[in-house]
């Protein structure tokens, strides 16, 4: 998933800006951050997908993680989604319950980046994701939940081009790492 930002950051959705968030949502949630034309490291990589978000109150569901439970993955990640409504995402398109929970879920954690890490875009890539009736709830609740706190354009008028899909589609990861070889033949 960090080559992933990488290279929508460089090549895709997020090119030309200096801090991209890229969160890809399938079999499990990863985010990685492009901050200053760099991938965050630290201690570790960072481990987006793991952060505790608020239950949904009517979410009876104990959660996927098997370290954590209720973290974001154990809670919205394919598997969540498949054992919580008993079905594949892409059998549930038409329960509108299933992309509101979802939704509810991913913007807490997009709230928590925009907050945290400031991007420039976030970008949304897996599986989970290519459901398009998630993005309209998600843009919706990310306003909600930010609730006017930061007054920029971008997320009170452009919230459309500011949390997006990823431009190189499922070549993200594979042209991030095409941009990590390249670095590392400098």
């Amino acid at each position: 998933v960090n080559s992933a930002a990488l290279g929508e950051s460089l090549w895709g959705a997020g090119q030309g800006l200096s801090s991209v968030v890229y969160i890809t949502v399938g079999t499990g949630i990863g985010a990685g951050a492009v901050i200053n034309g760099k991938m965050l490291q630290g201690l570790t990589h960072p481990e987006m997908g793991h952060i505790f978000v608020k239950r949904d109150k009517n979410d009876p569901y104990t959660g996927k993680c098997p370290f954590h439970k209720d973290c974001l993955e154990g809670l919205a990640a394919g598997p969540a989604i498949e054992e919580r409504w008993g079905d594949k995402a892409y059998n549930l398109e038409e329960r509108n319950e299933v992309w509101e929970m979802e939704a509810y879920y991913l913007s807490q954690a997009l709230v928590n980046y925009i907050l945290i890490l400031s991007p420039q875009k976030i970008i949304m890539g897996g599986g989970v994701m290519k459901q398009k009736q998630v993005f309209p709830l998600v843009h919706k609740y990310v306003k909600e939940l930010l609730n006017g706190y930061v007054q920029n354009k971008e997320i009170l008028e452009e919230i459309e081009n500011y949390i997006v899909y990823p431009k190189l589609g499922d070549n993200a990861g594979i042209v991030g790492a095409i941009a990590l070889g390249m670095n590392a033949l400098k």
